[in-house]
């Protein structure tokens, strides 16, 4: 018998919500099952979810922006310093 997260899901048109993405990534990093990483976690459940992983960035939530922030600044993707113009924040932030 089909639950009834799965039932909206169906009536929504399995539109995926920022919470259910952000606890799907979060429950992902927690088990520690695979790559556990921010990113990695973020591409698996766009897979999962068939979403398209440009699409993700209205579907994570704020606490897992400042986690793939500090994931990225680890790596040298991104620059530490606030006046540069590679910043994570600068790529959330809508352009007018």
């Amino acid at each position: 018998m089909a639950t009834e997260k799965t039932i909206h899901k169906l009536i929504r048109g399995m539109m995926i919500t920022r919470k259910e993405f952000s606890e799907q990534v979060e429950r992902l990093i927690a088990t520690g099952k695979g790559n556990t990483d921010v990113m990695s976690a973020i591409i698996k459940i766009c897979e999962v979810n068939k979403v398209e992983p440009e699409s993700a960035k209205r579907l994570i939530s704020a606490p897992l922006k400042e986690k793939l922030q500090a994931e990225a600044e680890k790596l040298n993707m991104i620059n530490r310093e606030t006046r540069s113009q590679s910043t994570l924040a600068g790529f959330f932030t809508e352009k007018k």
